[in-house]
């Protein structure tokens, strides 16, 4: 008989929606996302932009009715978490922390939530200003580790947050870039039992040398469906790249069917990743990158496959989305107004086929 247990749908969750002073001082007052996304404009025929917000609007993440409304909508077509971005860059130095903390100020809101340490510098490589480093990811030592746990204990013991049997979900987007990661999966996993957590389940970015370690520090990666020049590197190579005619574009459909007959072997548990398009050129003018044409008949069907061979898996049982609202990077699950719900409803379709018993 299948196995019911239940599938978590994690998607991935900007919390850049909302002006912060380092922003004001490197892009002008006011500047969110938003600024980009509005900006946009096509730089081939056929090419998607700008794509604009529909139902929610061009929100602003302090006010807690958009924070409501993004959960409900969200909810209602499958998804069962989202994994905020968490910027710590050492020293105790964060940005973009305020939706993180409003959860914690008001219990009343209703997401389901994990984080995602978002581990990496912050350049104007894909904003025209070079390889420009606005703010530097460091890593300080063990101290600062603790420092950092510390923080995010408040959301380990939220009854809201995601856990695993109990134990907290914490993703880490650059593993590879840790200087020890060993000793910092050991110190945090003892500073979770000190705290009286069972443990944790660590999960990592797939896109990196450590999946293919014979020793595991983490628990889990995830596969990000995506051909290397989408990678997290893409960045950091186009340091003084002169600019193109056009931005690079991939079709969507060939990227999903790739993944879908081959993926990616690693020994480690995988959990999959859907992704409902690509496209960084509101920030990254002709330097950008795209999946071109997405498609949420083929989003729906990679769905489908995810879930098939998650639930052919042992638990736990996750399949991750990126992302919920990349605005900017044209990786969006909220209703805009070319597709409007449809990549909602694709989702919705996609959770909903079950394999025979």
């Amino acid at each position: 008989m299948l196995d019911e247990a239940p599938l978590e749908v994690v998607a991935f969750f900007l919390p850049q929606f909302h002006p912060i002073p380092q922003n004001d001082s490197w892009w002008g007052t006011g500047f969110t996302e938003w600024t980009h996304t509005a900006l946009a404009r096509p730089l081939f025929e056929g090419h998607l932009q700008p794509r604009l917000p529909a139902d929610l609007g061009f929100y602003d993440l302090r006010v807690p009715e958009t924070r409501r409304a993004q959960w409900e909508l969200a909810a209602h077509h499958g998804v069962t978490a989202f994994c905020y971005w968490h910027y710590w860059f050492g020293g105790g130095t964060r940005l973009l922390e305020r939706p993180e903390q409003d959860l914690l100020k008001d219990p009343d809101l209703p997401h389901r939530y994990c984080l995602g340490w978002a581990n990496q510098s912050w350049t104007g490589v894909w904003h025209g200003r070079g390889d420009e480093v606005l703010q530097q990811q460091r890593y300080p030592g063990e101290a600062d580790d603790v420092e950092h746990f510390k923080c995010l204990l408040p959301h380990f013991t939220d009854e809201r947050y995601l856990t695993v049997d109990g134990r907290p979900v914490f993703y880490l987007f650059r593993p590879d870039d840790i200087p020890d990661l060993a000793r910092l999966v050991t110190l945090w996993r003892q500073l979770a039992a000190d705290a009286g957590l069972p443990g944790l389940y660590l999960v990592g970015d797939a896109d990196g040398a450590w999946v293919h370690d014979v020793d595991q520090h983490l628990d889990a990666a995830v596969w990000n469906p995506a051909p290397p020049p989408l990678g997290h590197s893409l960045a950091d190579s186009f340091a003084g790249m002169p600019l193109r005619e056009e931005p690079r574009a991939f079709q969507y459909d060939k990227i999903y069917a790739d993944w879908l007959l081959n993926g990616s072997a690693a020994p480690i548990r995988r959990h999959p990743c859907v992704v409902p398009g690509f496209d960084n050129t509101p920030r990254s003018g002709r330097r950008g990158v795209l999946l071109h044409h997405p498609d949420p008949e083929i989003f729906e069907a990679a769905v489908t496959e995810a879930v098939r061979r998650e639930q052919a898996m042992p638990d736990p049982r996750m399949l991750f989305i990126k992302s919920w609202n990349e605005w900017a990077e044209g990786s969006v699950m909220e209703p805009d107004q070319h597709f409007g719900r449809s990549f909602l409803r694709a989702l919705r379709r996609g959770l909903d086929v079950r394999p025979p018993l």
